[in-house]
């Protein structure tokens, strides 16, 4: 059994979601664990970041794996990692399983929904629709504007 936050790849190797964030954002430019922390961090609002103790080891399993390279050691040993063609193999065997990854997703929010209270969640189940929905379209402009015209009349509300 696979947890919510683990993903089987083609080839049967098990990846959390912490792991493809970090190829992800390696995907993009190389980056130090540092920098890695910080994104994260700025990802939840400043309300969460993994630890060193956990990022580190990461890094290290990732890089022993082959997924990601030490591109560079700059001053004090502080390592600038990049992604390996076989991180970016894996990450883009990933991106091919989105409508399976949502489908679990959905999953959770049904385990949210029972602790939080349906109250709550019928607004959060709604708004996830509402993402699902504007995703789909092809006129990504005319669905913009329309949530900001969403957004705008919601923060209109007292």
């Amino acid at each position: 059994m696979i947890g919510l936050w683990k993903i089987r790849s083609e080839k049967g190797r098990v990846t959390g979601i912490l792991s493809l964030y970090v190829l992800h954002t390696l995907k993009k430019s190389p980056k130090s664990g540092y920098e890695i922390l910080s994104e994260i961090k700025l990802k939840c609002g400043d309300k969460w970041a993994p630890s060193k103790g956990t990022i580190y080891p990461l890094l290290t399993k990732l890089k022993q794996e082959g997924l990601i390279n030490v591109k560079e050691v700059g001053s004090r040993s502080k390592n600038t990692f990049e992604i390996s063609p076989k991180g970016r193999k894996v990450l883009s065997g990933i991106s091919k399983k989105r409508e399976k990854l949502r489908e679990r997703f959905s999953h959770f929010r049904n385990l949210f929904s029972d602790i939080l209270g349906e109250e709550k969640m019928d607004i959060f189940n709604l708004i996830m629709k509402i993402r699902e929905s504007s995703l789909k379209k092809a006129d990504k402009d005319r669905v913009k504007k329309a949530l900001e015209r969403c957004l705008a009349e919601l923060e209109g509300i007292k």
